[in-house]
């Protein structure tokens, strides 16, 4: 007889919890542990599906997923590189972090909580060190923090999403004693995000934070813009005049970006169906590059929508687009049906879809897609939030189930 304790399948959960806080912590600060612990969460997830006999449940998102791996190993066979393109599909491996991930918080809900606690540590942590460079050496704009990580861009990008979880935690799952510390890690994030200079990551935490305070109590959004201009005023004036550059069309990095935008528009008209391949915009960029365009040496479009379309297709577009609108369109719809329902545990769907917005509006601005961190990142978020989807239908059933059926309570 196997008890408990013996039980093999549990063993292999509880290595897939081990190995998730590994991800959860290290993604912050280094890819090569982060990467890791996802080959762990790969191997304990197929460890456990394959030990206790079941089917898995992949979730419906399953399906856009499916579609945007197959329609990019297409765009690869396509590609003026297909040995280029396939080493770079490599990347897809990485949605094995959404599916492992979704089937550990589906099992206990409730560690969504204690996991994006701990992310926001990690971010603090990180932020702080940031912060001490930009103590030590100063702000420069071609000499910009970045933390523990290669380019500052990530930097910034990785604490975008981990204020979205931290601010998921602060708005709908508060400990008043227990989780005071969180306000002060948002805090020391936004401060470092600031210095980092790096405007994309702004967008998507104000367009993160906008939808999720919309979700909480939608009148606490007229306070939005007294804590925007307040972080602005106490800010040095590089920060902001970052910030202000951002709706500055004169502005040198803005008309570089027209003029690069301009170019993959050239391209995706080109190449529409299947692009010019992964890793393969680098070979025709000189051929459309705008003479007025001062940075000689480019590697992609800083547009996540552009550069998908350019590299894989307006087909590779449409199925990348599908993952993110038919997940956010589940979740919306199940925060309506449940956000009154004390016993449900939401917090992983609010959570979701504000790294959701805060993801894709970032990435109209930077190819935050094609940074491996803030990939992984996202598909972690996305997991807890197709989670929580799942745990407030079972509560649902389960209440529904209890009650007779709704019909046979009424008739007694």
């Amino acid at each position: 007889m196997t008890t408990k304790k013996n039980n093999p399948v549990l063993k292999w959960e509880k290595a897939g919890w081990v190995f998730l806080l590994i991800f959860a912590t290290s993604d912050l600060f280094s890819i090569s542990i982060a990467q890791t612990a996802v080959v762990g969460m790969g191997i304990t997830w197929i460890g456990r599906w394959v030990k206790s006999g079941e089917s898995p449940d992949l979730s419906p998102v399953k399906w856009p997923l499916a579609a945007f791996v197959v329609s990019s190993l297409i765009a690869a066979i396509f590609s003026l590189n297909p040995v280029e393109s396939f080493r770079d599909s490599k990347d897809l491996l990485q949605i094995i972090i959404f599916f492992s991930a979704y089937d550990l918080f589906s099992r206990d809900i409730k560690r969504i909580g204690t996991v994006f606690r701990v992310m926001t540590a990690t971010g603090a942590g990180i932020a702080v060190f940031g912060l001490f460079q930009a103590f030590n050496r100063g702000l420069d704009i071609n000499d910009r923090i970045s933390g523990f990580n290669d380019i500052y861009m990530t930097y910034a990008g990785l604490l975008m999403l981990a204020i979205i979880v931290g601010a998921a935690v602060l708005l709908f799952e508060f400990k008043k004693w227990a989780d005071s510390w969180i306000p002060v890690a948002l805090g020391l994030m936004v401060a470092a995000v600031l210095l980092s200079l790096t405007r994309n990551a702004l967008v998507g935490i104000v367009a993160g934070s906008v939808v999720m305070v919309a979700l909480r109590k939608p009148v606490a959004l007229a306070a939005i813009p007294a804590l925007m201009a307040i972080a602005i005023a106490v800010t040095p004036r590089i920060a902001s005049d970052r910030v202000y550059s951002i709706f500055d069309l004169q502005n040198e990095t803005n008309k570089e970006r027209i003029y690069l935008w301009s170019a993959g528009l050239k391209i995706i008209r080109d190449n529409p169906l299947f692009g010019v391949g992964q890793n393969s915009f680098p070979i025709v960029y000189p051929k459309y590059r705008n003479p007025n365009v001062k940075e000689p040496n480019i590697s992609h479009l800083h547009n996540n929508f552009m550069e998908i379309a350019a590299e894989r297709g307006l087909v590779g577009l449409f199925c990348w687009m599908s993952v993110w609108v038919f997940a956010l369109w589940i979740m919306i719809r199940s925060w309506r049906q449940n956000r009154r329902d004390k016993k449900a545990d939401i917090l992983g769907t609010p959570a979701g879809i504000g790294g959701i917005t805060a993801f894709v509006c970032a990435g109209v601005f930077e190819y935050n897609f094609g940074d491996s961190e803030i990939q992984m990142f996202y598909y972690f978020i996305l997991a807890g939030g197709m989670a929580s989807v799942k745990s407030c239908l079972s509560c649902a059933e389960e209440s529904f189930s209890s009650t007779g059926g709704g019909k046979a309570r009424m008739e007694g």
